[in-house]
């Protein structure tokens, strides 16, 4: 089981001084190209293995936040391919020239990009300090995969699950990203629709949207399918990305899924990374990560959690608000690496009792009641488990 840390600028210390060397990461297309010299960097330095993902649903929705626009600035080339809205005219993917260059841009982008960044002074300083010898320079080298461009679809069979299917079928090489909202998981026949069309790639990206939340009614109508469709790829010997649902979904291990991603579980507050200064309302982005419940929370409700269920293992000696960011975050990176550490190395019986002795370290009744979708998840794991591998 592979882990991926999705790439903000935002969160540059913890991928600069926490993230071990050989981790994996993954960049959003808009962040990588507004940012092509800080990644480039950050390649070089520390010889992370990645991805990108080219980001191309958002072009079916049109925007004017700046990443967004910056990044359209890149196909420009493609005459008329967006209109007054920035929104990809999508009915002139119909036209095989623009389907194929549309295409052959997204797969460039991804090949090219961070090779064509400003190359750093340490580098020029290699050569001076080894002179006769030839230096490998080459970040493409860690790009682990290639994505073919792809759509949010809201249905089997609409317009966009068309031409994501359409992309995938030009190299079978490349990974298919599918991106669909959790309401499609109701029923299992799509599961077997999808698996069907999309079962010649090398690998599938799977982001389920509006999973991130857990619950009874959720986990009991949707993440049974979900298994079921990871499954089918898996057995097929396909390569199978969890990004949604990515705490939890570490143990679809089992069920053949070969990498999770998730968002660095960490907050700063926004007034910290200048020049991305606002003045926008909503309370702190400040979290603090607890792995007996393997969620971020906030620090009010992180500081009354411990305070109430003091079979929990006590993890600041002091208040949680007066934490340094750089303590929760190494917290939070080695909770997440313990934990795959141990799903790589443990049997399913020996998972099920970890879940089980975490949940009874919670002994406050409302906060018990609160997480025991946790104990429903453990039900569906072990049947699923049970009818495949019994």
């Amino acid at each position: 089981m592979n882990y991926y840390f999705r790439y903000f600028i935002q969160f540059s210390n913890f991928f600069n001084m926490v993230l071990k060397k050989e981790s994996n990461i993954y960049f959003p297309a808009s962040y990588l190209y507004n940012f092509k010299e800080t990644c480039h960097n950050l390649i070089l330095k520390k010889n992370f293995n990645y991805f990108i993902d080219p980001e191309t649903y958002k072009f079916q929705y049109g925007g004017t936040k700046l990443f967004y626009i910056k990044y359209l600035t890149y196909f420009e080339e493609i005459k008329d391919l967006f209109n007054h809205n920035n929104r990809l005219k999508i009915d002139l993917l119909n036209n095989p020239d623009y389907f194929n260059d549309l295409y052959k841009i997204i797969i460039r982008f991804q090949k090219k990009t961070l090779a064509y960044s400003h190359i750093p002074l340490e580098y020029y300083m290699s050569i001076v300090n080894k002179k006769n010898q030839e230096i490998s320079f080459n970040p493409c080298e860690n790009l682990l995969f290639k994505i073919a461009p792809y759509f949010e679809f809201s249905q089997i069979n609409d317009i966009y699950y068309n031409h994501t299917l359409n992309y995938s079928k030009i190299n079978f090489d490349d990974y298919v990203f599918l991106r669909f909202p959790k309401n499609l998981l109701n029923n299992s026949s799509n599961m077997e629709r999808i698996y069907e069309d999309f079962r010649k790639n090398s690998g599938i990206i799977i982001n389920v949207i509006e999973l991130d939340q857990y619950n009874r009614n959720d986990l009991s109508q949707f993440f049974p399918n979900l298994i079921d469709l990871i499954y089918l790829f898996s057995f097929n010997n396909q390569k199978v990305i969890l990004i949604s649902n990515s705490e939890f979904g570490k143990y679809f291990k089992y069920f053949g899924l070969n990498s999770v991603c998730s968002n660095v579980m960490i907050g700063q507050r926004t007034r910290l990374f200048e020049p991305f200064y606002t003045e926008r309302k909503g309370g702190s982005t400040d979290l603090v990560y607890i792995p007996q419940i393997e969620r971020s929370i906030s620090f009010s409700k992180g500081e009354t959690l411990l305070a109430r269920n003091p079979k929990i293992a006590k993890i600041f000696q002091k208040s949680i608000s007066k934490s340094k960011l750089e303590e929760r975050v190494k917290l939070y990176y080695e909770s997440v690496q313990e934990k795959i550490v141990k799903i790589n190395q443990m049997s399913f019986k020996t998972i099920k009792r970890e879940i089980l002795k975490s949940y009874s370290k919670i002994s406050y009744d409302l906060h018990k009641n609160r997480y025991n979708y946790i104990l429903k998840w453990l039900e569906i794991l072990e049947d699923k488990f049970l009818k495949y591998f019994s």
